[in-house]
């Protein structure tokens, strides 16, 4: 790349001296532009890119202090060296504070003039670099910065879901790379969002699209005044995550939530409750959201309701000390999460090892960890010597009564387990066999989740999320999908009316039955019907 040098002096005979006395050729140049006062070199300036300007300080009109401090303002990145017969401090010190590049006296050695030239020439050179790096640094520090939410709910989802560690030096750490205005040691309070009932059939991509609306709707409805993130796991529920929980902010955050309700009702078309837990600290998010899960799983009686685990908090915190999460780690074994399900058991025997557990609660334990592995086992039809063939599922007497050793030996079973199920397939829960069944035999009724879900004795949200885990499919898309596969097969095998096969697998509307069949098999009833039969 060539530069630009512009020469500033009143006395044309100076100016002469200078182009004409040093040799340009060994200097990356351009261009030498020549001005006889401010004014023309502004004009200069304003038309042209300057990357060095050389001037006199004593001219008429403006002086050369007055022509750098214009040139801060309208051509900042010039690089300007002072060539004066003038000794005066009060000038050097001005062109200092102006950020000169150097201070030269009149006369000066032409060759000691162009060594300043080119030192003045490498440091636009290195200026340019620098503006490159930091164009560059925006540019990424932009894209950074429009990724940043999805990064923070990332973060979360994986404290939430043992996929990193909750230890508060390495919470800490990753909380201030993300730019979070939280420690580990901060307090915040989670809410949790429970979709109960959409008031209309959505598919699953439908539904996608709906919850991001609930989702928006709740960050203006939660962080007018307040800062936090709304995080959306991988089973679909929503947590508001409100920072710098304050203990007596309860009442008020009721009231949000019922207005959120409300809102959603109206405008969303969909009946949802909100759970509110206790505030705590940052690095105990885990607890508050197992909290939350087992409220809204309890919870099989109210609707479109909102309900603080402060009420509920003795019962609980009764039950969590009684006990393991097994049923945690039964969905964990389950799905063949190995490091997750590992991270829980650790945590498990951490807290064990705190409350100084004696040997009746560590056998305690064990009964409860061998209840969990013989419900699995049972419900996949699954012998014991098919995981555990040199029966590794006995712990003796030694093991009973040491933690340590307890702690190894349930890693390896669970591991065992877990080898087990990878291996062998997953195959759908009891729970979602018998809802499946039950809404085979139910194709002619109005489908209603609440109804399937008294079926298990579960929460509506909560069972929609755990079929949609296990089958990869909405309760809705599932029922469609049934209710089409009958009607084909009634199509085909019988001479049945279309009309009474619609009746007969749930749709009273034959228009939207008929709309929905060919959506589903690219045929009308009509056309499938003869396609099959002339076969």
């Amino acid at each position: 790349m060539l530069y630009n040098l512009l020469i500033v002096d009143d006395e044309e005979i100076a100016i002469k001296g200078i182009v004409k006395g040093i040799d340009w050729s060994e200097l990356e140049l351009a261009h030498v532009f020549t001005a006889c006062d401010a004014e023309e070199a502004q004009s200069i300036m304003l038309e042209n890119t300057i990357h060095v300007v050389l001037s006199d300080i004593d001219m008429p009109n403006q002086n050369g202090i007055e022509l750098l401090d214009w040139m801060n303002t309208y051509s900042p990145h010039s690089v300007t060296i002072f060539l004066t017969g003038h000794a005066d401090f009060k000038y050097a010190q001005q062109a200092i504070q102006l950020d000169s590049f150097d201070y030269l006296l009149k006369p000066i050695d032409h060759g000691v003039l162009k060594k300043t030239l080119q030192q003045a020439i490498d440091k636009v050179k290195e200026q340019a670099e620098l503006d490159q790096i930091k164009t560059t640094y925006n540019q990424f520090y932009q894209q950074w910065n429009r990724q940043r939410p999805l990064l923070i709910e990332r973060f979360w989802q994986d404290i939430i879901h043992y996929r990193q560690s909750a230890v508060p030096a390495h919470m800490d750490a990753a909380m201030q790379n993300y730019g979070l205005p939280l420690e580990a040691e901060s307090r915040l309070q989670v809410i949790l969002i429970s979709i109960e009932q959409w008031k209309e059939e959505w598919s699953a991509r439908d539904e996608e699209i709906m919850t991001y609306g609930i989702r928006n709707a709740a960050e203006e409805q939660f962080f007018g005044d307040s800062s936090g993130h709304i995080v959306q796991d991988g089973n679909g529920v929503l947590y508001v995550l409100l920072y710098e929980a304050d203990d007596n902010s309860n009442a008020e955050l009721e009231v949000k939530c019922n207005s959120f309700i409300q809102q959603c009702s109206g405008i969303l078309h969909c009946r949802l409750s909100c759970y509110i837990g206790k505030p705590v600290k940052a690095y105990q998010i885990r607890d508050a959201v197992k909290n939350l899960l087992e409220l809204e799983r309890c919870n099989v009686s109210q609707t479109c309701t909102v309900i603080q685990e402060k009420n509920h908090g003795l019962k609980l915190e009764r039950n969590m000390t009684q006990q393991a999460p097994f049923p945690d780690w039964m969905i964990l074994l389950e799905s063949g999460k190995q490091q997750q399900l590992s991270l829980k058991i650790d945590e498990c025997f951490d807290q064990m090892q705190h409350d100084k557990v004696d040997y009746t609660e560590l056998s305690s334990f064990y009964f409860g960890l061998m209840n969990m592995l013989l419900q699995w086992l049972n419900k996949k039809g699954i012998s014991i010597a098919d995981v555990y063939p040199n029966r590794e599922w006995e712990a003796g007497d030694a093991i009973l009564k040491s933690l340590a050793r307890m702690r190894t030996w349930t890693q390896g079973v669970c591991q065992q387990a877990v080898e087990y199920a990878s291996s062998n397939g997953k195959d759908v829960s009891q729970v979602v066999y018998k809802v499946q069944r039950y809404m085979q035999d139910h194709l002619d009724d109005e489908f209603s989740r609440e109804r399937v879900a008294e079926q298990v004795y579960l929460n509506p949200a909560y069972l929609s999320r755990m079929f949609r885990r296990e089958t990869g499919l909405s309760l809705t898309d599932y029922m469609v999908k049934v209710r089409i596969a009958r009607a084909r097969e009634d199509l085909e095998k019988t001479n049945q009316r279309v009309s009474d096969i619609a009746i007969n697998v749930g749709y009273a509307n034959f228009s939207h039955f008929s709309k929905l069949f060919k959506k589903m098999t690219g045929l009308t009833p009509q056309e499938y019907r003869k396609k099959y039969q002339e076969v």
